[in-house]
Order: C-alpha cells, then structure tokens, then sequence
C-alpha cells in the first residue's frame, strides 16, 4: 500500500483502489489483530494500529499527513518555540511540533474529543514528550463554560460542534452516527494566559467554528513571526479570513487537495490573495503569516 503512493499520477484512481482494497483486507478476521509498528516519516510514532484511529491508518500506509503543512511547520519551527494546535485529533501535527521544537519548547494541543485527548496523552508518552506536550481536554470557542460536541462514530476526525447542514460536503461524506458530548469550553485567551505572546505557530481546524478562535488570536497573540494554519469551510470563510486580512497578515495556499493520500509527488505551498480565496467559495487551507515567507519557507 505505501509503495503504490510513488507509482505514476495516471495511476491514481487504481492506487486509490488498491489501497481500499489493502485495508478491506485487514476488516477481515485473519488480520483484526494486526499491530505493526507505527512510525511517521518524521520519526515520531503513533499508539496503537492501523485500524485504531484514522490518523494511524492513513500514517500507516502514506507515512505522512498534509505533506505541505509539515514541511512547512517543521522549517518553521525551532527550538524553544511555543506552538499550539487547536483541533489536534489524535495529535500528528501536535508530534511533529514537539520533534521541533526540542526540550526547550512546548506545544499546547487542544482536544474535545475525549477519546482523542487520552490518544494524544499517550502519543506524547510513547515518544518520551510527555514534558513538552500539554494536552487541554476542552473545546477552543468564545467563551468559558461547557459545550455540546458532536463525535462521529465512524470517523474520529469529524468531531465538531455544530452539525453540517444537508448540502455541505462534509453531510454527505459523514452525516451518520453522531454522538452528542458535554464537554468544556475555554477561550484562547484563557487556555494561554501570559504564554500567548510567546506563541509563534497556530494550527486551527475545528470544523467550521474557526471564526471563533480568531478574536483572541489577533488580541493576544502578538508575535512578530506568528504563523496560523487554518482549515476554514466554505460557509465561513469571509467571517475567518477578513479579520486576518485587516490585521495586514500574509495568505499562502497549502494546496491541500487530498491527491497526497494516494500520490507521492511533492508541492509546495504559494502566496495566495485574500480577494481569491473570497472568491473561491470552497474550503481552503491556508496558513496565514504576520510576516512575509521567504521562498525558501515555502519549499
């Protein structure tokens, strides 16, 4: 399965195919309890095996994650850098900041998900950074309190806090089996205290509640090299990315199509306008920069 991402673009709808049918197989009881080692091709490993969790099936086979979000983090961050990753999952992104930001740093990842938190915590044992990893079990939104999040049952990557509305892709592709959790509620500001200045990279993905973060972000995080990842829906890209524009912050599209799942050739992130993400009107990953990239940042 991980030997057929290299294989020609022209091929892909069979890679696809292919690796379906690779983990078809292993639904089936001769292979339930398979648990091989899990390791990213950033060096840090994962918990558990390729059936536990969507991010250890996809690690499993592709090695790793949003290839071009990172490349990107992992030549932007160094040691001693305080990053924070809002929306972690099972904390990929969460690892491969601890990897680079050395004992000196720390990284503050931030779950709902209950599952997904004790998942991170054990992630972050596995690979010696317990110290250096801070997992806050609570949902990033507008204020303190408790919240009502939605779990999917059948894609732990799809957690959110309101529902998609019929129409939306993400209906289509995940509107069964959702489980509704009381969980609590803390505002960025909050979560950071007197850190937040010090807060040199953000990944933001909570399905579609984004534009609640932003507020506290652009208060407190003051940074002069502060770099926001964001994964922002259709529906609320204006109301995520204006405030961000108006601040005078840089937009660099992370051309994040989803080929990488079943094709290996690189790419690259590149300056994009805010004018043409607006007019888009689709999804857009994005990382946003208080200053401008150099062309060796982006690869």
């Amino acid at each position: 399965m991980r030997r057929a991402v290299g294989w020609p673009g022209w091929l892909d709808p069979l890679k696809a195919a292919w690796i379906l049918g690779g983990f078809a197989l292993l639904r089936l009881p001769p292979w339930r309890g398979y648990r091989p080692p899990l390791q990213a091709d950033a060096g840090f490993r994962l918990d558990g095996g390729p059936q536990d969790c969507t991010l250890n099936a996809i690690v499993f086979y592709r090695g790793v994650y949003e290839p071009v979000l990172g490349s990107l983090m992992q030549r932007l961050l160094g040691e001693g850098d305080l990053c924070v990753d809002i929306g972690a999952n099972a904390g990929y992104f969460t690892l491969l900041a601890a990897s680079r930001v050395g004992a000196s740093g720390q990284v503050i990842a931030v779950e709902a998900a209950p599952g997904n938190a004790e998942r991170i915590q054990r992630n972050a044992a596995l690979n010696g950074w317990s110290d250096r990893i801070e997992v806050a079990a609570v949902a990033c939104a507008d204020r303190d309190g408790e919240l009502v999040l939605h779990v999917n049952e059948a894609n732990d990557m799809h957690c959110r806090l309101e529902l998609p509305q019929p129409g939306e892709v993400d209906w289509w592709l995940v509107r069964r089996r959702w489980r509704p959790v009381k969980v609590p509620a803390r505002r960025l500001a909050t979560l950071l205290g007197e850190r937040a200045a010090q807060v040199r990279f953000i990944k933001l993905d909570i399905e579609g509640a984004e534009a609640m973060v932003v507020p506290d972000i652009l208060a407190h995080c003051t940074h002069e090299g502060l770099c926001v990842a964001l994964e922002v829906k259709a529906a609320s890209l204006r109301d995520t990315l204006a405030p961000f524009e108006q601040a005078g912050f840089h937009a660099y599209d992370l051309r994040n199509d989803y080929r990488w799942l079943v094709n290996a050739q690189p790419r690259r992130a590149r300056a994009i306008d805010f004018r043409t993400l607006y007019e888009r009107g689709r999804m857009a990953d994005v990382l946003l920069a208080r200053q401008p990239l150099a062309p060796s940042v982006l690869g």
